[in-house]
């Protein structure tokens, strides 16, 4: 019953009896690892509700510079919890580092509760997308919102959330969930999740409404210009470059696409500018955004079919165009209807009939 006192804070032992815990848990004698009762990880959560990497950077190296004394504390879940967020929350999902990190918190969440335990699950879901677990991923992010109370929290699993079902090909229900996510963040002031949550719609709206994708993206980058979002803005450039050239502005989709690509490498936009380039009659920069896109393919192992195709289109070789035209897009995205149709007009203008009509039954169309 003492003891319980003690790790609930009802008791404050006197040193002589502190000595005698430290002793028997074999722990090197020093109560102020022990007396930290104000510790907490809400400026970094806050951090990342605001979208202010700098500061979770700044607040990470805090942490970082009292790794012993967390560690030998009974905060030590807490600041394994902190470390793994900063590694989720900067992309290095697949670090031996991160990976790490996770088992080590699963076998000590139990020292998680509260907040803590529903930004560990949010992270979890976040990790898990980003691992292409969608399923798992959500799973998680179910349990995250059973345990948030706070609003931007809320908004924050819901924006997740939307994204997993758009992965998972549910475009009404992401919409509706997308939708109470940027809801949520406009009504607690969290502007620049907003304009992220908002660039999400965009990509709902891309593959049957591009006209009001390409409203919704003008928008988010009057926003991010307005509350200084850079790298918001390259993202309204590129969903601006995929809109215009599914709307036949080949010029525009080209301007877009050349304002974000040295940043943004997503073989959609690289696509896309590949295509702009070719009906705008350039063929330096078409073969270019071909080049990026081959060596991003290089990169992450993926197929590169759809390049090598647009490249044989560029070149005018019937051989490759009728070798890799009823091969899959599996890169193209929201492009996937457009650069359907090209195949389908260029097998028809170079007398393959057969195989024209071949494409349009694989596409189920």
């Amino acid at each position: 019953m003492y003891l319980s006192d003690v790790e609930n804070g009802v008791q404050r032992p006197a040193d002589y009896t502190l000595r005698k815990l430290f002793s028997e848990l074999a722990l090197p004698y020093d109560p102020d690892l022990i007396w930290q009762p104000d510790f907490s990880l809400a400026p970094l959560y806050q951090a990342i509700l605001d979208f202010r990497m700098e500061v979770r950077d700044q607040l990470a190296e805090q942490l970082n510079a009292r790794r012993e004394s967390l560690m030998a504390s009974c905060h030590c879940a807490q600041f394994l919890l902190a470390r793994w967020i900063v590694q989720v929350s900067r992309g290095e999902n697949r670090s031996a580092e991160t990976l790490a990190l996770r088992e080590a918190l699963m076998q000590m969440q139990a020292g998680l509760e509260g907040t803590d335990l529903c930004w560990y699950q949010l992270y979890l879901g976040i990790h898990e997308k980003a691992l292409d677990e969608v399923e798992s991923a959500l799973h998680w992010l179910i349990q995250a919102a059973k345990s948030g109370q706070d609003e931007g929290v809320k908004a924050l699993i819901d924006y997740h959330h939307a994204d997993c079902l758009i992965r998972l090909h549910q475009p009404q229900s992401a919409l509706l969930m997308n939708q109470r996510a940027l809801d949520q963040f406009s009504h607690g002031g969290y502007f620049v999740r907003a304009i992220h949550t908002r660039i999400h719609q965009i990509d709902l709206f891309l593959n049957d409404e591009p006209a009001h994708a390409q409203a919704l993206a003008l928008r988010v980058r009057q926003e991010a210009e307005q509350f200084q979002c850079p790298h918001a803005r390259l993202m309204a450039e590129e969903r601006l470059a995929l809109a215009a050239l599914l709307l036949n502005q080949p010029e525009a989709a080209l301007a877009h696409a050349q304002a974000c690509v040295e940043v943004i490498h997503r073989p959609a936009l690289l696509i896309c500018g590949a295509l702009a380039a070719y009906q705008c009659h350039r063929p330096e920069e078409c073969q270019f955004f071909i080049d990026r896109g081959l060596a991003e393919c290089r990169r992450k192992k993926q197929t590169d079919t759809t390049f090598r195709w647009i490249e044989a289109l560029l070149h005018q070789d019937l051989k490759q165009l009728i070798q890799f035209s009823l091969q899959p897009d599996p890169l193209a995205g929201p492009l996937q209807k457009k650069l359907l149709l090209l195949r389908f007009q260029t097998l028809v203008e170079a007398g393959e009939t057969q195989m024209a009509c071949t494409l349009i039954q694989q596409a189920c169309l």
